[in-house]
């Protein structure tokens, strides 16, 4: 006989947690504002949506830095990069961003769909540059320093460009050359002077 006590408590206790969880779940959805079980909305008409009211959120003129540095308005239009030649310039590339130029000194992307290009990567501990050969001429696309290094472009011509990574510790240069229409690269590390 209390075998079938046991059973009988067991199946009273288990239609007990049946019944609670029912109550717990209603009142959650009570809770929810009855959300659970509302018919979905219908859809807006096209007279509706056009008569729904539009507000600009923001100006399209933004000032805001830029990746590269400086302060310029965007217009949510695309810029034009700055292919300047740092032909006879001592300044530092890659993450020092650029000094003010003439506007008309600016010249068009050098390397286009368009135009035929021989692009070479170079790495060295103090950091990585891209060059390409573009019209027969000797181009830097960029120069990344690695961390605690800086990039300065040593020398350059139509044919050739030196880049140098300098940091407290050591000087890597990178002298890339045209040869036969290749570019060739030449990695070297110079003391400290």
């Amino acid at each position: 006989m209390s075998s079938m006590r046991q059973r009988l408590l067991l199946v009273v206790g288990w239609i007990a947690a049946a019944v609670g969880s029912v109550l717990v779940a209603s009142g959650a959805v009570a809770v929810a504002g009855g959300q659970v079980l509302d018919r979905p909305l219908r859809p807006l008409t096209a007279a509706e949506v056009a008569a729904l009211p539009v507000v600009q959120a923001v100006s399209p003129d933004i000032v805001e830095p830029h990746a590269s540095g400086g302060l310029e308005p965007t217009t949510g239009e695309t810029t034009e990069g700055s292919a300047v030649d740092a032909a006879d310039s001592d300044e530092s590339v890659g993450t020092g961003g650029s000094t003010a130029e003439d506007p008309e000194s600016r010249v068009a992307d050098p390397v286009g769909p368009n135009v035929p290009a021989v692009v070479e990567i170079a790495s060295v501990e103090g950091g990585l540059a891209s060059f390409v050969i573009s019209e027969g001429r000797l181009i830097l696309l960029w120069a990344t320093p690695s961390a605690g290094y800086v990039a300065q472009t040593r020398a350059v011509t139509d044919t050739s460009l030196t880049i140098q990574f300098s940091s407290s510790l050591n000087v890597w240069v990178l002298e890339a050359t045209i040869d036969d229409g290749a570019i060739m690269i030449e990695t070297r590390t110079e003391p400290l002077t």
